[in-house]
């Protein structure tokens, strides 16, 4: 089970006591959005400041799954993939 990275609680969504925008964000792999869980790219978060599902670390761009490099992404502000490895 994971957990929020600011206050431990396997919760999703608002709530956090620690963090700025009281929101929960699990770190868990690049399969599961990080404030809500869900395996969608792209938009629909309803958690996230701009409703695009942002992924957790792992070797695809945390905004659209590719595995490509550099510009391109169709979701991230800035068009360019972006991973946490």
């Amino acid at each position: 089970m994971s957990r929020c990275v600011h206050c431990g609680s396997s919760s999703f969504g608002t709530g956090c006591p620690y963090s700025e925008d009281h929101l929960h964000v699990h770190l868990t792999d690049e399969n599961h959005c990080r404030f809500c869980n869900s395996t969608s790219y792209g938009s629909g978060c309803p958690y996230s400041e701009d409703q695009i599902h942002v992924h957790g670390p792992g070797s695809r761009c945390i905004y659209c799954g590719s595995h490509g490099v550099g510009t391109g992404c169709p979701y991230s502000s800035d068009r360019k993939h972006v991973r946490m490895d």
